[in-house]
C-alpha cells in the first residue's frame, strides 16, 4: 500500500512530522532534489524559523534559489519498440 502524502508538502519540499509520541520531535520542511548526480537537501526546522509558515517560506526561497544555479532538467523521451 502506498504512503499517503503530505498535504503540506509540495514539489521538492516534503514536510516533516514525527509522531507525537517519538522520543525526539521533528518538525519542518525538507527542500530535496537532484540535478546529474548532484543532490541538494537541506532542513527548515519550524522551532528555528519561528513557526510552520515562516519555515515554509525560507524552503520555498532556498529552493528557487538554489534551482537558478543548475541548469533546467532534461527529460528524455522513452524509446518505444
Amino acid at each position: 500500500m502506498r504512503k499517503r502524502p503530505n498535504p503540506d508538502s509540495e514539489l521538492n519540499i516534503r514536510r516533516i512530522d514525527t509522531r507525537v509520541r517519538a522520543r525526539k520531535q521533528t518538525h519542518g520542511f525538507q527542500v530535496h532534489f537532484l540535478r546529474g548526480n548532484i543532490a541538494v537537501t537541506r532542513m527548515f526546522s519550524d522551532s528555528v524559523y519561528g513557526g510552520k509558515e515562516a519555515a515554509r517560506r525560507a524552503a520555498r526561497s532556498f529552493k528557487r534559489k538554489a534551482m537558478g544555479g543548475f541548469a533546467k532538467r532534461r527529460v528524455r523521451a522513452r524509446r518505444t519498440r
